[in-house]
């Protein structure tokens, strides 16, 4: 939109409803179908009129709920009536100017009323939808309670020698490795203590450059690992043991040659119920609201036919 077309919707939409309600009053009954207001509702809400434009009782209670915090003392109502008297003069002068037709006038008219029917009929809609029950919170938890679940994780401690496929290199690895368990189990400041994982065993016995200084430790790994096939390896060794302190056997992979000891775990805890509740009542209630306003908008396309005079 252009600069003067925004100064020109910025100066005249709180006119805009003035201009609606003129559209009733300059239309043709005959040509439009739209029966005429009876002569005696005009006469008894009717408060004034600028030419075509006609300002109603409704009209002015709204500009001071709108404007005026609803007050309806006299002299409140008479700053609103001197208000609505300006609108409706720039209105009839802007019909008069032939702005009835302006595209931009006309898209936003559409858009007001497009706004004002969700508001006076979508809206109560959704407000007339059912409270979601607990029964029905209780029967979305039990159908997407592993979305509600986070999996068991386990420390571990590696000790890594980088074989590659020589056997003969494979087989040297596996018997250093074995070494390294046969003195970790005997030597008792490593048996009994899973925190200090290899302890001084990854500075010679590990080629794991990120770990070897550091007792062997990895950390946390969940049961499929990481992306990478070497920490996966791991895993799937690490779960095959048990309990904390536990070492497994010597094991040779495509990854190198591993050996591996349980730190610590966590076992797989489940959200309850009554944590999740809260959330699981806001997301049905936003799927029920978007059920019901596509229904509401299927409804009126179905019932408002499209005439083209030309093709699209």
């Amino acid at each position: 939109m252009t600069t003067a077309g925004s100064r020109f919707v910025t100066c005249c939409v709180p006119a805009l409803l003035c201009l609606l309600i003129s559209l009733s009053s300059c239309e043709d009954p005959a040509t439009t179908g739209s029966p005429a207001l009876p002569p005696e509702e005009t006469a008894t809400d009717e408060l004034f009129r600028v030419g075509a434009v006609v300002i109603r009782e409704p009209d002015l209670l709204y500009h001071l709920k709108d404007h005026y915090d609803g007050h309806n003392d006299e002299p409140t109502r008479k700053r609103a009536l001197e208000d609505l008297v300006r609108r409706a003069q720039f209105a009839n002068e802007a019909l008069e100017a032939g702005l009835r037709k302006d595209p931009v006038v006309s898209a936003e008219v559409r858009r007001l009323l497009e706004t004002r029917l969700r508001e006076s009929r979508l809206k109560a809609l959704i407000a007339q939808a059912p409270e979601v029950s607990e029964q029905r919170l209780r029967a979305i938890y039990q159908s997407q309670i592993e979305n509600f679940q986070s999996p068991e994780t386990r420390k571990v401690a590696v000790l890594w020698l980088d074989s590659g496929p020589d056997p003969e290199r494979v087989r040297r690895y596996r018997d250093r490795l074995t070494e390294a368990r046969t003195f970790a189990i005997e030597n008792k400041d490593i048996a009994d203590h899973p925190g200090k994982g290899f302890s001084i065993l990854g500075a010679d016995y590990s080629e794991h450059s990120a770990s070897r200084f550091r007792g062997g430790i990895v950390g946390w790994l969940g049961r499929e690992g990481s992306l990478d096939p070497w920490s996966k390896a791991v895993a799937d060794i690490a779960f095959s043991l048990e309990t904390p302190g536990d070492i497994s056997e010597v094991t040779a992979r495509a990854e190198g040659v591993f050996l591996v000891r349980l730190v610590e775990r966590k076992p797989a805890v489940t959200r309850s119920f009554e944590s999740v509740a809260p959330t699981l009542k806001r997301a049905q209630e936003s799927r029920t609201r978007e059920n019901i306003r596509k229904k509401f908008e299927e409804d009126i396309i179905s019932r408002q036919d499209v005439q083209w005079n030309t093709q699209p």
